[in-house]
């Protein structure tokens, strides 16, 4: 990992302090804690000497940090803040049971940590990458006993945790809790910038002040044919990145959950990598390498207005302001995907993929100042997208941001 690229995750990422806890690891020599520790985002119930120290947030779960040369991706270690945190106490985790979490295709999750079927996933997905060269490092993972409170979504977890004070949220889980084995999983990766959050930059109409149109649009093209291509060796060797097809929706739309989209491909000065794996799995149905597809194409997509298929619905609505340039980076994106699927990609110079990724971080710092957005309000296109469309940007105040 170069400076540069951990400069560009200082600009990006937000930063958690974590404890190093004792446990039984299966890490061996490649645990890079200190020996016979991992790490844990968790409240405790009495005082504590645990070490802390401080990482990259990634996702909701996840750490992302330094270690020696390389970077560390932990996964399944608790929650960074808030007041839905589960809890540590005499070397066992007391966590909650979701029992239908959409985002985990509407099956039961440890909030925070992995079960047994996705820590399975993430070993077997890692483990292919790895297999087809790209630079992803399964060190290997963590067991411990979980109590968990079972409830049946988000929402009630909120309602059951929100304004309670932390003892009491802790005897609740204790009075309804079942004991379970809970698991964190410990890889290295290149990088924790993700295709999603440089196309997010792409969205604001004030970006072309501060990067090339030009550039913009080979930019695209290069993540699109990057992406296509990985999803496309994989697919070949005859796995999934992991989705899952439900029954169709009230609205006659079917119900797709896709580890197939742009949050879950990394950049760095290299290329691009795959990243988490939690429903990687062999192909069954043909199909399904379609709807992957399809899903890097769409799903969660910022080039998409407010996330949407339609544009014309979020524009009706008026939570999205039009944008021509930002449609036509949407169809360079699909197009190149599906270039990159048929065909090989080819590689480009790295000294303007470096050169790229330092704008684009210094020019999304710019334009979250000046939209004043919260750092924490991580991929919500569709509240980015509010913002954009119902803010008046006066014209001294991006002067002087931009000279800023």
């Amino acid at each position: 990992m170069s400076d540069k690229i951990l400069q560009i995750h200082d600009t990006l990422r937000q930063k958690t302090i974590f404890n190093l806890i004792e446990n039984t690891s299966t890490l061996g020599d490649s645990n890079p804690f200190r020996e016979g520790k991992i790490p844990l985002m968790c409240d405790f119930c009495r005082d504590h000497h645990f070490p802390s120290d401080v990482a990259y947030e990634s996702g909701n779960r996840s750490l992302f940090f330094r270690s020696s040369n390389n970077m560390i991706k932990a996964k399944g270690v608790g929650i960074p803040i808030g007041f839905t945190r589960p809890f540590f106490d005499d070397g066992c985790i007391y966590s909650y049971k979701l029992l239908n979490d959409p985002g985990m295709c509407h099956k039961s999750i440890f909030w925070g940590f992995m079960e047994e079927e996705e820590f399975l996933s993430e070993c077997y997905g890692a483990k292919k990458a790895e297999e087809l060269g790209q630079r992803v490092k399964l060190l290997g993972y963590t067991s411990f006993n979980i109590f968990t409170m079972a409830l049946k979504d988000r929402p009630e977890l909120f309602a059951a945790t929100r304004g309670v004070e932390k003892g009491q949220r802790f005897e609740n889980i204790l009075k309804k809790s079942s004991k379970e084995i809970g698991y964190s999983v410990f890889y290295s990766l290149p990088s924790d910038i993700r295709v999603q959050e440089i196309l997010f930059t792409f969205i604001f109409p004030q970006v072309t002040e501060l990067i090339d149109k030009n550039e913009i649009k080979d930019y695209t093209s290069w993540l699109g044919e990057s992406c296509g291509t990985l999803l496309n060796q994989y697919h070949r060797s005859g796995s999934m990145h992991g989705t899952w097809l439900g029954e169709k929706t009230v609205y006659g739309f079917l119900d797709i959950h896709s580890n197939s989209y742009t949050g879950n491909y990394v950049v760095d000065e290299e290329g691009i990598t795959m990243c988490d794996f939690d429903l990687a799995k062999p192909i069954g149905e043909e199909k399904f390498k379609e709807i992957e597809k399809w899903s890097l194409i769409h799903m969660e997509n910022p080039l998409h207005y407010a996330g949407s298929l339609n544009p014309s619905d979020s524009l009706k609505l008026g939570i999205a302001r039009k944008n021509p340039f930002r449609e036509e980076l949407a169809e360079i994106f699909r197009r190149s995907v599906e270039k990159g699927y048929t065909k090989k990609h080819i590689s480009i110079d790295k000294t303007w993929i470096i050169k790229m990724l330092e704008d684009v971080a210094r020019s999304k710092s710019l334009l979250w100042k000046l939209y004043e957005l919260p750092l924490d309000v991580g991929t919500r296109i569709d509240y980015i997208d509010h913002v954009i469309s119902s803010k008046k940007i006066d014209k001294n105040r991006l002067n002087e941001i931009l000279n800023s």
